[in-house]
């Protein structure tokens, strides 16, 4: 700190979990917080559109008057609330904003969810849900991660020093494996690196499987007592042989099979999948579902007098046992889409959906939006459509700190807090280690209180996302309740419902007020975390072990479920073999870029994704470093600048989502980076229990800008 001003952001040496890590982007705060171009204060659209600054008390009253009117003229319906990633920043913001709608009677609730990795929680459903924690980050011999690339993402390792699990597993004699077609940072260092062609990770997983039931390398006694399917399953991987998959993926079978015996041996494992499988083919909740077949054959749960690693400090404490509880409707239940048809599931309405419902003509169209924490304009599918809907809407009012993309077509925009100007806390919750087997969580129950640090900017009119939330509620007369909740399910349904509680709406709560009321009946209270500023591992006293199954239990996980065998058969059946159509777009991510916020004061001067080639792709069209060329997809056409990148397979080129610009306001590329949701669309090939649509693998050609280059070859590619 100087003169009251964070100017520096470095690891804690002092946090015993961390030990003096910190992420790169995390180090870039103080650039974001003190960023000329941050928003300090309410803004609201003029007429003309431009936008002039109002004040918080002004901008809640016009937007509360907006919402009444539009729920007396077309119904509750009329509203609408998305929340992206960035709401993270304020963990309370969610759970208000969807009390809010809730009050209101609309159950137009969406978020970036369900165009990320919805497949998670309908494959969960489907499957059921141990009814104790997986394996994961507890002392693993074998992961295997899938189209996820943890030392970029910090997702699928614990919550810690990213590489402390790979050298960990290292030391116990275990093995890594990473599936993914770009030989990534943590395919690098992983034990094997298995690199299929794009959207083949269904028959990887599905040959895993395969030789893991073949060789009888599964975990029988599990199985017995708690699977049903097994038959299904063992019939429905028959074909996917390592010889097939082989083929099909562009693999070697020999390295298939040593990753399903590295596997199958394990006693303790996990595998996880990530954005990578779940964008690059219509088959998200497949993939996942046979993942966690993959898991439960395998028997990679915590079982009876086994002692959970890692509980949550500031949560009550947990009860586990030994058992299954069975699979649940999973989708195709409550809101019904007026435009598509589409309905909920466990993962949330379908996103992908959203602008439909806002340029459908008809009763119950969506005319209000709150944006909370997203920025639909560069991150949703099919960003034209998307754009004409935003401009659509009756009202869109935005949460954020800067005018980004989807700002700038707002009707209101609120200036946004940040982290370091709010208290927080920390805390190893085991119901965020239910998102999906070894996800996110912990390894130890490791617990953190942190007050605010800075002070808000003199003059500034800051609020958090929830406190407007609050005082729409309460301009309103409505009594709202705040829990921590989630847009999609997490773990197995709860054992009765349980009233939320109602706030006092005679007085906006402070945010340390709420973090109490979160954590009154917590296993270890808050004054003694708080004692511990920087973070503690808070064993429990009596330990939490897991208790035996109750007498009578007879729920049982699922790995047959019929729809998703019917759905592997399919993909048998569809495109085998190893023809490709030129060259295929994936995502990825940038360990120094922020691509939700995407200011070159914290990105490092750099403003763009470059299309990410093979030096061999490159030679072949004639291309260097920082050409211009012109990508083109069925949905679009966008330009970028190129770049070499050995780790890409050939075929293959690669771009960070959330740059660019809107059609009608590009800038140079050089500047605002490519709009790769122009590239992609809601009507491309959609996974039907999620509604998600194929956002990566995507077929593109790639021209020079201006006069081509003499190729290396002396010809020209016809990608």
């Amino acid at each position: 700190m100087e003169e009251g001003r964070a100017v520096q952001v470095g690891g804690d040496p002092d946090a015993p979990l961390y030990r003096g890590y910190s992420c790169r982007r995390g180090r870039l705060l103080p650039q974001l917080l003190n960023d000329p171009s941050r928003l300090l204060r309410p803004m609201k659209r003029l007429p003309d559109g431009s936008f002039a600054p109002i004040s918080s008390e002004q901008a809640l009253d016009e937007v509360t008057a907006a919402v009444e009117r539009l729920v007396a003229e077309h119904g509750p319906r009329s509203i609408a609330l998305y929340c992206g990633t960035q709401s993270v920043q304020s963990p309370p913001a969610y759970g208000m904003g969807r009390s809010l709608l809730e009050e209101l009677g609309s159950p137009m609730l969406f978020s970036a969810n369900t165009i990320d990795q919805p497949g998670k929680h309908v494959a969960a459903g489907l499957h059921g849900y141990w009814m104790a924690p997986a394996q994961a980050f507890d002392r693993p011999e074998v992961v295997l991660w899938i189209g996820i690339n943890p030392l970029m993402s910090y997702k699928g390792i614990p919550a810690g020093v990213p590489r402390d699990l790979l050298r960990e597993v290292e030391e116990r004699g275990g093995y890594t494996i990473t599936v993914d077609p770009r030989r990534t940072e943590t395919a690098r260092l992983s034990s094997l690196h298995l690199q299929p062609a794009p959207g083949e990770d269904v028959a990887v997983v599905a040959g895993l499987l395969h030789v893991i039931l073949a060789e009888e390398l599964y975990d029988r006694g599990f199985v017995a007592e708690n699977v049903d399917g097994l038959a299904a399953l063992t019939a429905a991987v028959r074909p996917f042989t390592p010889d097939y998959v082989a083929h099909r993926a562009g693999i070697a079978a020999e390295d298939i099979v040593t990753a399903a015996r590295w596997f199958g041996t394990a006693r303790r494992g996990y595998a996880v999948a990530g954005t990578g499988g779940n964008m690059s083919a219509a088959r998200g909740t497949l993939l996942e579902y046979l993942i966690l077949a993959l898991d439960t054959i395998c028997g990679h749960y915590l079982r009876e007098g086994e002692v959970v690693a890692a509980t949550g400090p500031l949560a009550p404490r947990p009860t586990f046992r030994a058992q299954a509880s069975p699979p649940v409707p999973a989708y195709g239940f409550g809101e019904t889409l007026r435009a598509t048809g589409r309905r909920d599931s466990l993962a949330g309405l379908p996103t992908a959906d959203l602008a439909d419902e806002i340029l459908f003509e008809g009763e119950g169209r969506v005319r209000a939006l709150f944006n909370l924490g997203g920025n639909p304009v560069v991150a949703f599918p099919g960003q034209e459509r998307t754009v004409r809907s935003m401009d659509a809407l009756d009202l869109l009012v935005s949460f954020d700190v800067r005018m980004s993309q989807t700002a700038r077509r707002s009707h209101y925009v609120f200036a946004s807090t940040m982290c370091l100007e709010i208290p927080g806390i920390q805390t190893a919750s085991s119901a965020t280690v239910g998102y999906a087997n070894g996800y996110t969580g912990h390894s130890a129950s490791w617990a953190q209180y942190t007050p605010a640090v800075v002070e808000r900017p003199p003059g500034s009119d800051l609020l958090e996302e929830w406190e407007v939330f609050f005082e729409i509620a309460k301009r309103l007369g409505l009594q709202i309740s705040w829990v921590p909740r989630s847009p999609f399910r997490i773990g197995p349904p709860p054992q009765g419902k349980q009233p939320l509680p109602k706030l006092d709406m005679s007085s906006r709560p402070t945010h340390d007020e709420i973090i109490e009321l979160w954590t009154q009946r917590a296993r270890v209270p808050l004054e003694t975390v708080k004692g511990h500023p920087h973070g503690g591992i808070f064993d429990p006293g009596e330990p939490v072990a897991v208790l035996p199954k109750e007498e009578g239990w007879q729920g049982r996980l699922c790995v047959g479920n019929a729809e998703m065998m019917h759905a592997l058969a399919d993909c048998r059946g569809g495109d085998a073999g190893q023809a490709r159509d030129g060259l295929r777009l994936l995502n990825r991510r940038m360990i120094q870029v922020n691509s939700s916020y995407n200011l070159d004061r914290i990105n490092r001067g750099i403003t763009n994704n470059p299309l990410f080639m093979n030096p061999e792709d490159m030679a072949i069209l004639g291309l260097a470093d920082d050409d211009e060329v012109d990508v083109a997809s069925g949905a679009g056409e966008v330009r970028a600048l190129v770049k070499s990148d050995a780790s890409v397979m050939t075929g293959t080129a690669s771009m960070a989502h959330c740059f660019g610009d809107a059609p009608d306001t590009d800038l140079d590329v050089r500047v605002s980076g490519t709009a790769v949701s122009r590239l992609n669309a809601a009507d491309f090939p959609r996974d039907p229990y999620t509604g998600q649509p194929q956002m990566a693998n995507i077929r593109i050609t790639v021209h020079p800008v201006g006069p081509p280059r003499h190729t290396a070859a002396g010809r020209t590619r016809g990608n």
